[in-house]
């Protein structure tokens, strides 16, 4: 119980596990209803308000990733392992990993840091630009362990960018702080580990402080709360979501 002059105590973690529950439940209804052709057909639109580049020049990046022929054979051959191991396919979609392909070429990124790796579907996407653009390093971490089945963190990535990826394991909490302080300033972080409030937040807030002017915080599964609407408008970022990842930008100037 709490008074005059007292604060309220943290919320117990059973509780957050509860509203996670309730809102992960909700977001996937949601989900049922979302236009995801509307939203893919308006993405060049959306990020054309947040990124520097044209409509015309991002949708010349959504064709070039339709036109991908050595990611687009490697990626179906280990999503088809995955589904031949009969491993529930829990994974970012597709459709969200090409929002961050086309950020990634439209920003020419060279370092980026992601946190919650999983079969590495963003992963995949992330280095794809990556090696369209002609260089850069992903720094990707994720808890000990690795996805369900027989697999190693990271399936998805084809070998070919491969060597553009370092995997950091540990709990973000422990490891963020100081790989960011090791890697410098960031063009892109990307959050799609813990969804819950008080790790979003935690992330948000170490990530944007390490972001140059002009970088962006992008995250997934934005829908599941206001969290990310509410931290990209007190913090003065212009952003938008484009299916389930939201894209913010911090101003240059």
């Amino acid at each position: 119980m709490t008074g005059p002059g007292t604060e309220p105590g943290p919320v117990p973690e059973t509780l957050r596990d509860a509203i996670y529950a309730v809102r992960t439940a909700r977001l996937r209804l949601e989900r049922r209803r979302l236009d995801y052709g509307r939203e893919t057909r308006e993405r060049a639109a959306r990020l054309a308000n947040v990124l520097p580049a044209s409509v015309d020049e991002l949708r010349a990046y959504e064709r070039e990733y339709d036109d991908l022929a050595w990611f687009h054979e490697s990626y179906a051959d280990r999503v088809a392992e995955i589904h031949e191991a009969g491993v529930a396919a829990d994974t970012t979609h597709w459709r969200d990993g090409v929002t961050l392909y086309v950020v990634c070429r439209a920003l020419d990124v060279d370092t980026v840091v992601e946190t919650g790796v999983l079969f590495g579907s963003f992963d995949a996407h992330v280095l794809a630009a990556m090696e369209q653009n002609g260089g850069g390093t992903l720094h990707a971490v994720d808890l000990p362990g690795g996805p369900p089945g027989p697999f190693e963190y990271g399936h998805l990535i084809p070998d070919r960018c491969r060597d553009r990826w370092r995997l950091h394991r540990g709990d973000a909490r422990e490891v963020l702080p100081a790989l960011l302080e090791r890697v410098g300033s960031l063009e892109l972080f990307l959050h799609d580990s813990d969804h819950r409030l008080p790790h979003m937040r935690f992330e948000y807030e170490t990530a944007r402080s390490n972001l140059e002017p002009g970088g962006v915080l992008a995250s997934h599964d934005v829908r599941l709360s206001r969290l990310f609407d509410r931290f990209t408008d007190a913090n003065g970022l212009r952003s938008c979501v484009v299916c389930d990842t939201g894209i913010a930008r911090r101003p240059r100037h």
